[in-house]
């Protein structure tokens, strides 16, 4: 008997699956590392499904600066290659923008989107949008960015 099977219905399985292998929809930390969705996500290439965690990094670097950070599992076969983008905006001082990682597998990798951004101090709302099909779409994140010397807000 020959079995054939399409990436559309492995990607329709998977994103089905997720919420059930996932542990929590959403991840949470310190009160300043705030809330971020976990993604579940398929890719534009290769035959995978994958699992990615946002997060933020700040503290330490110049001028106030903030880094998003993606730990990123993709499971399957081929050149997978999936791409994020966080839009991001400081809610209290109206500053926004926008950040694009690559990620890439089969495998475990941990990202650090370049540009860095900087905010300012305040509440930060990020979407989460992917260049495939992803669960939940588009995926969620906030955090409060302290005051840093530096970063403009004494302007």
């Amino acid at each position: 008997m020959r079995i054939t099977t399409t990436p559309r219905l492995l990607a329709v399985a998977a994103l089905a699956a997720a919420p059930v292998l996932g542990t929590a929809a959403t991840a949470s930390a310190a009160p300043t590392q705030g809330t971020w969705d976990t993604i579940y996500t398929t890719v534009r290439s290769g035959l995978c499904i994958g699992r990615i965690d946002p997060s933020i990094g700040h503290g330490g670097l110049a001028n106030g600066a903030a880094l998003f950070n993606f730990q990123a599992t993709l499971w399957g076969v081929g050149d997978c290659r999936v791409t994020i983008t966080a839009n991001w905006k400081n809610t209290d001082n109206g500053r926004s923008g926008a950040v694009s990682q690559e990620i890439t597998g089969p495998g475990y990798h941990h990202y650090g989107a370049e540009p860095r951004l900087y905010p300012g101090p305040g509440h930060i709302a990020v979407t989460f949008t992917m260049d495939a099909a992803s669960f939940p779409a588009p995926a969620h994140g906030e955090w409060t960015m302290p005051h840093y010397p530096g970063d403009g807000s004494d302007n």
